[in-house]
């Protein structure tokens, strides 16, 4: 987390590697936070994904990353996918148990 309490989102440059944190919407908007994020093309991607709402969620990816977490994350837990970045392209992860609750994972070059 940044100072302000904000999500953060980092690469490394250079190492390969690229850390990612997604949140929950902390009240009850079914929103991911944020709802972008960046990682180049090939890095290792770590994601932790953080359910700070009131309601359980997850966060899925499809085809080609398909990585998960588990169905449900509980309120005040978190999880951590690992991946390899695809090709450059927006890649959207979703909640399956909240249509409408999305968001776009940008793979850079």
């Amino acid at each position: 987390m940044s100072p302000s309490g904000g999500p953060v989102a980092s690469q490394s440059p250079g190492s390969g590697s690229a850390e990612v944190t997604i949140r929950t919407d902390e009240g009850q908007e079914l929103l991911f936070v944020p709802e972008t994020a960046e990682a180049p093309t090939g890095a290792q991607v770590t994601l932790t994904f953080q359910n700070v709402s009131l309601a359980p969620h997850n966060l899925t990816f499809s085809d080609p990353i398909e990585s998960a977490t588990q169905t449900i994350v509980a309120p005040g837990a978190s999880e951590t996918l690992e991946f390899p970045a695809p090709e450059p392209g927006d890649y959207a992860f979703v909640c399956t148990l909240h249509p409408g609750m999305d968001g776009v994972l940008t793979v850079t070059e």
